[in-house]
């Protein structure tokens, strides 16, 4: 006799960000991110935390390569995603930031 075992917390995880990706793939790409920070959910926490991938191999991309309006529009994501969150990731701040040194000029 066999038995169903519940699904493990790393399939759940996995689950939810096949469905948060494939969700928000076409609108990361439309900003012009390369898709090798979102590759994985490891990846686009590095890439928030970072701005690059520090702790993945990489191409060398970082958010500071985005035009103005890539900026703006990667800006206008992390908000709407992350801005109510508690611990919002470094990558909103700093998007922030760079977004009034822009104006400024």
């Amino acid at each position: 006799m066999s038995f169903r075992q519940p699904k493990s917390d790393a399939h759940r995880a996995a689950a939810a960000w096949q469905a948060w990706i494939e969700q928000y793939r076409a609108e990361l790409l439309s900003i012009g991110l390369p898709a090798e920070v979102f590759l994985s959910a490891e990846r686009w926490s590095d890439f928030l935390e970072n701005g690059h991938l520090h702790w993945h191999p990489s191409s060398g991309f970082e958010f500071g390569q985005l035009t103005p309006g890539q900026l703006a529009a990667l800006h206008r994501f992390l908000e709407r995603e992350y801005g109510d969150a508690t611990r919002f990731p470094p990558l909103l701040e700093w998007t922030r930031v760079r977004l009034a040194e822009i104006e400024l000029l």
